[in-house]
Order: structure tokens, then sequence, then C-alpha cells
């Protein structure tokens, strides 16, 4: 479940999910020397990925058709593709998270959640994924990538691009692994749900954008290997943001490329833990606030009772003084502990992580050890963040509906339903867009600056 703002390099629109849920041109940088992988290395990458890819293939193809939450029509399909489709929903269902906004009421992935973008009605809604003859994806697999590659939207009567999937993170994937995803979803159940049209026509972007011969939405420009394989920690190197790190050798080099591969071409950690996630004319990722953390969440009305949350900030991952990878207690033991239980599990009691971490790492939980220890190892290698951007985090604001739930000396705010009167030094240690007031925290007030700004 996640929620997603849309940058279009154009103009900035907020969506936030129902259920939860650029390239203009300026010049492209060059890599350094310092930056640039050796010729040893980068073989190293890339004969691991040759000798380990059918191994890899087979275990999260097998791993794709066990957690797929639908039964799938793959009887009369060759071995071959029945393996794709599996590696296809190894994807959606556990390295990204299409469930989040695709899937509604009307079944999963059938579409229908609005993405409301401003107060003017625009609003666009989430596809039905499904091979429903009538109200399903009718895309060929060509016109499939192109809507993952350029943002091009083939729905009824739409001429401007897709403004919330997030496909600008999603086409850097290799053709092997997008192969894998539409096979998947044609193999899907049909569910009869017929989406209603967007309302975006009017809005100043473009119908699409020209995928780029080189990646470019980093610090360091680099050009995207010729190779399309499944999981490939060669184009992982290619497509990290930051400039690559100089301690890595063999294992732990290979582990970070796949990590990265993951974390920036399915995961997008960065829409949710860079605040904000891309400069200001949209054109390339925020490098230096890159997975700091900052970004602050609605939890859907619905949910709130259910989460027992009302807004949270994303962790700061990444800050030399602050950073979740820089605590003393560090491990991948902990990172492990946290994403199989959804929680806080180093602290007692442990505590649910926040929204939409929450949800998100219960696809990451389904993934494979090896897979899992690899997004470890990109964001643990990922050069700190110094500076302004380093700041500690608040943590989440919890719901109440009486003062059952809050805990010793707090009451339930009856205005925003959020335990409030904790005691205080500081604003930070008040939780999600609270003040410290006379040592107390506060609920935040009608104009809230922190609560206009939540996804």
């Amino acid at each position: 479940m996640k929620s997603y703002v849309a940058r279009t390099g154009w103009v900035p629109y907020v969506a936030v999910a129902a259920l939860g849920c650029t390239q203009p041109g300026a010049a492209p940088m060059k890599s350094s020397a310092s930056e640039a992988l050796t010729l040893e290395s980068t073989s190293s990458v890339e004969t691991q990925d040759e000798e380990t890819g059918e191994s890899d293939f087979r275990a999260r193809s097998q791993r794709g058709l066990e957690i797929s939450p639908v039964p799938l029509q793959t009887i009369e399909l060759p071995r071959e593709q029945k393996m794709r489709v599996g590696l296809g929903s190894y994807i959606v269902n556990g390295t990204a998270d299409c469930g989040g906004c695709h899937s509604s009421p009307a079944g999963f992935l059938s579409g229908g959640n609005p993405f409301f973008l401003d107060r003017a009605g625009h609003v666009v809604w989430s596809r039905n994924l499904t091979p429903d003859a009538s109200t399903g994806m009718a895309l060929t697999e060509a016109q499939f990538f192109e809507v993952m590659r350029t943002g091009k939207d083939f729905h009824r009567d739409q001429v401007k691009m897709l403004v919330v999937m997030p496909w600008l993170i999603f086409r850097w994937m290799s053709d092997e692994d997008l192969k894998a995803i539409y096979a998947y979803l044609r193999a899907l159940p049909p569910v009869h749900n017929l989406v209603p049209p967007d309302n975006k026509s009017d809005l100043p972007v473009p119908g699409s954008v020209p995928f780029p011969k080189l990646y470019n939405d980093g610090e360091v420009d680099r050009r995207l290997p010729r190779e399309q394989a499944s999981f490939s920690g060669r184009r992982g190197l290619a497509i990290a943001p930051r400039a690559q790190p100089q301690d890595l050798e063999d294992d732990d080099l290979r582990s970070y490329g796949l990590g990265s591969y993951i974390a920036n071409s399915m995961m997008a950690c960065n829409e949710c833990h860079t605040n904000p996630d891309r400069t200001p004319d949209s054109a390339k990722i925020n490098t230096p606030a890159y997975l700091s953390g900052g970004t602050v969440f609605g939890v859907p009305p619905p949910l709130q009772p259910v989460l027992h949350q009302v807004r949270a900030t994303s962790a700061n991952l990444k800050g030399a003084t602050h950073g979740f990878f820089y605590e003393p207690g560090d491990s991948y033991a902990r990172f492990r502990q946290i994403i199989r239980t959804q929680s806080h599990a180093d602290e007692s009691p442990p505590r649910p992580l926040g929204f939409p971490m929450n949800l998100i790492a219960g696809n990451l939980a389904r993934v494979l050890e090896h897979d899992l220890k690899a997004i470890y190892t990109y964001v643990k290698g990922v050069p700190p963040v110094t500076g302004p951007n380093d700041q500690p985090r608040q943590a989440y604001a919890r719901f109440c509906s009486t003062t059952a739930p809050c805990h010793a000396g707090e009451s339930c705010s009856a205005a925003t339903h959020e335990c409030v009167g904790k005691a205080c030094a500081a604003d930070v240690e008040s939780d999600t867009c609270k003040t410290c007031n006379a040592g107390a925290c506060a609920a935040p007030g009608a104009n809230s600056a922190c609560v206009a700004s939540a996804r």
C-alpha cells in the first residue's frame, strides 16, 4: 500500500491512495574516474549474473507461484512461460507493491481506487489490470512496455501521460522482468470492474516522456547495460542514484548491485524516504537528501482505527548522525527481523512500523533471503547523508477514540483523534506534525503546514 507524489517535470501533483496506497534536457553528467567501476568489478558482477541467473530465476519463480493471492491460469502454459508468470508474481507481490494501489473491494488488481490530485476536481483512477475482456487491461506486451517506460496512457480517451503511477521508477526494470509482470497479469483470473475515466486532460503535462539511452536520474549519468537479464546486479550498478561506494568488492559489490536494482526499479524507496524526492525542476532524484526521510504520510481515515495511526513520517535511513543504518545496533539480523515481523522488533515492547512501511514490509517479508540481504547491503553501502538533511524524525501519531490506547499522562484529542500530552522538551520528541508546548505534545492546529504537506 503506497501513496505517491507524481513528479512529472512540469508540475507536481500529490496523490493519496484511498486504500493506502522528467527528464527535461539538462546536460548529462559524466562519471568521474573515482566513481567509475573497474573493468574487473564490472565483469565480476556480470559473470555472477550469468552463473546464478538460472537458479535464482527458478527460485524467484517458485516463490512467486507460492505467494500469488489468487489462483493463476497456467495449466496450459509451457514450463518456461509458467516460470515467467511465477517471476512476475514475485515482483508484483514481493519486491513491488502493485496491489496497494490496484486492488480494491472489487477484487485483486481490479482497480477503481481514486487518487485526488487537487481541489479542482482532477482525479485519476487505478486501472483494472486483470484480463477481463470488457473492463480489464487490453494492452499488448509492446504497449505495456511503452506504458512502463514512457508513461503513455492507453486508457480510453486519454491523451496525457500517467501522473500517479510510479513508472519513473519502474522504467528502469529489465525487459525480462517487464515481460514477467505482463505474463503474470495475463494469467490472473478476470475481474469485471469498470474503472471511471480520469479527469486530467487539461493538466500541463505531455502525452509521454521518451525513454533515455542512459540512466540520468541521479548524481552520475551512466550507460545502461545491453543485457536485459532478470534481477541484474550489473543493471543495478548502473541505476544507483548516488556515486559508487569505493569499499565494496566481490560478493558485497554483487549484492550491492542486486539490491540497487530492486530498490531503484521496483521498490521505489526514494519516493518515501527522500523528501522532497526530486529536485525542484523534477529533473532528477534529490540525491543530497537521498534516503534521509522526512516525508509525511496521512493515514486514510478508514484505516486509522485499524492501524492505530493518524499520520507518520518516513524514517531517516542514511543520515550520518541520525540514520537508522548508522545506529549502534545496526545489523542485517535486526533489519531482517524488522521486515519479517513488520515491527520495530528491536524495541521493547515491539512497536508496529509506521504507515505505509508497515504495509510495504508485508510484501518484502515474502522475498527470498538472498534478495532481502541484497537490499540491506545496498542501502548500507549508499554514501551517508550529512548536513541539514540529516535530521531525527518524529514518531507516528497514534489514533485514539478514547484515552484507553494512550500512554499514562496523555489524553485523546477529540478534534484530531490522536493521543496528546506526552512529555517533551522539543518538537522532534513529539509525534508527527505535533509541537512541544510547555513540555507537552500538542495536536497540530487547523492551519498546520505539516498536516497540509501529508501525502
